[in-house]
């Protein structure tokens, strides 16, 4: 399994954030445990998440549960309930008796102040879990920028490992007593063109570092010669991409004494075209 590639595909961070699928928690968990590298990265981005969250939490404002709480009555006043019992209780002089009056029962429904307190704490429940989906959401926008700049920084990290590798292999071929250097300059097709070409005499392997050749126009492509017997030996097309790299080309033939690049149609020539000839060295 490719960890690196798991991990780079997002799914710990999503993990963290509580948006994957039952099913997919459960990879990451599963994951977690059998490779030490997940688990230690799930880790890091928890920890991570929640330095953030940390940094940035924000509280409620102190007047929303005031304006909540203002705008609610509890209880009635008591000069209501006093006026109340006063109106139930008197009976003026004149007043007519009503026959069956005992036998009729009126009733009140009261809300308990509990109940109205149940509203507004759910009113200042439902008040809070707005703002904390608020918040949520400007944590995952962080979130993903967090992402991008880890994908921006490990782009980065690949590309200087690449260059290090180029620069390391290019310093053995010179160090090593298996290749023989051979300098390729430019010509007066491109006199600022330099390429370098290291030749293994026992096998005849040929690799080559370009160092300054002008971008190949579309349809066309540099072509690598030797020169043997007085004769051009075509041994490879070269890469169009050819920056930051050392090529492998074809074998050359024993005793070759130069080698030479053309530009030539994409695919190449069965022999050099000479006034399109860029650079060219001489073995010594």
């Amino acid at each position: 399994m490719n960890i690196q590639a798991y991990i780079e595909s997002g799914i710990l961070e999503e993990y963290v954030l509580g948006t994957v699928s039952p099913q997919e928690k459960q990879e990451v968990e599963c994951m977690s445990h059998i490779y030490p590298e997940i688990k230690e990265e799930l880790l890091r981005t928890e920890s991570a998440l929640e330095e953030y969250a940390l940094k940035h939490q924000a509280t409620p404002p102190p007047s929303l549960k005031e304006s909540i709480f203002a705008q609610m009555s509890f209880d009635a006043p008591v000069e209501d309930e006093q006026k109340a019992e006063e109106e139930i209780i008197s009976v003026k002089p004149d007043a007519r008796v009503i026959d069956n009056a005992f036998g009729r029962v009126e009733t009140q429904v009261v809300t308990p102040a509990w109940a109205k307190m149940a509203v507004a704490a759910a009113v200042l429940l439902a008040l809070f879990a707005g703002w904390s989906a608020m918040q949520m959401t400007d944590m995952k926008s962080v979130n993903n920028e967090m992402v991008a700049k880890v994908e921006s920084m490990e782009a980065d990290m690949a590309a200087m490992k690449s260059q290090a590798e180029y620069n390391q292999s290019l310093a053995a071929l010179f160090r090593s007593p298996s290749y023989k250097h051979i300098h390729l300059a430019g010509l007066p097709k491109s006199p600022e063109s330099a390429v370098s070409a290291f030749w293994n005499q026992q096998t005849n392997e040929v690799l080559i570092d370009v160092q300054n050749l002008p971008a190949a126009p579309e349809g066309k492509q540099y072509q690598l010669w030797s020169i043997v017997d007085g004769k051009p030996v075509d041994i490879g097309m070269l890469d169009n991409a050819f920056a930051g790299k050392v090529l492998k080309m074809k074998n050359t033939k024993p005793g070759s004494v130069a080698f030479a690049i053309t530009l030539e149609k994409e695919g190449g020539n069965p022999t050099p075209t000479m006034e399109e000839m860029y650079v060219m060295g001489k073995v010594v």
